[in-house]
Order: C-alpha cells, then structure tokens, then sequence
C-alpha cells in the first residue's frame, strides 16, 4: 500500500523498447480466471506451488485506475509437464472463496509503437 492512501502500488522490472526480461520471457503460464477480489498475487502462488514446485511466480491483475483485481491473473511454472497438469487439475479448485477456472495463456501482443521502436533497433540514437 502507497503511504496515505488506500491504493496499492507494484514495482516492476523496467523494460527497453520493449524488450522482456529474458529470464521470463519462456516461461511456461496459465490463465487464471474467476479470482475473488480478495486474491492477491501471493495467495494465487501459494495456492499452486503447494502442488506445483516448478512455480515461479503469479500475478492477479490490478485496474490501474481503481487499484482492485480485475478477477484474472497469470501462473508462470518453470516445467512445461507442470504447467501441463495445472491446466488440468486446477480447473474448478478453490483459491479464496470461489472456484478457479484455468486456461491456456496466450502472449501478449506488443503494442504497435513498441513494434516499431524495436525494429528500428540502434540506428537511432538520442
């Protein structure tokens, strides 16, 4: 939580021309959806790393503009076998108060700016 206020604040590796960390750009992920507004990023790793050592991470994600969940987030597993699993198993378990409902994660498109900037790689200089 941001001092004063009641809006929650998350740091975030920086990115580059959008670059993704290569350390989480493979990873294999679900889709989580269906979350509780109480979930927090903590409790959806729990949840699946109790089952799942490979667990590397979750992410429930936040309306930027209201600082609530959005009711969806995401579970990185570094085992393919693990992820694979997950899918199946976890679909309809209880994280919180309400049944999950898992899916495969699609990759985020960059944004068409980002496309842009990328390809022109280093031939502009500022």
């Amino acid at each position: 939580m941001m001092p004063n206020t009641e809006q929650p604040f998350r740091l975030n590796w920086a990115s580059f021309a959008g670059e993704r960390r290569a350390d989480s750009g493979s990873d294999p992920s679900i889709f989580v959806g269906d979350l509780a507004a109480d979930v927090t990023d903590a409790m959806l790793q729990e949840t699946f790393a109790g089952k799942y050592p490979s667990v590397k991470g979750a992410k429930v994600v936040i309306d930027s503009n209201t600082g609530r969940s959005k009711g969806y987030g995401f579970v990185r597993f570094g085992d393919e076998n693990e992820k694979t699993r997950a899918l199946m198993e976890m679909n309809g378990a209880y994280c919180s108060s309400r049944p999950m409902r898992i899916g495969a994660a699609t990759p985020k498109k960059p944004s068409p700016y980002q496309q842009q900037f990328s390809s022109q790689g280093m031939e502009r200089c500022y």
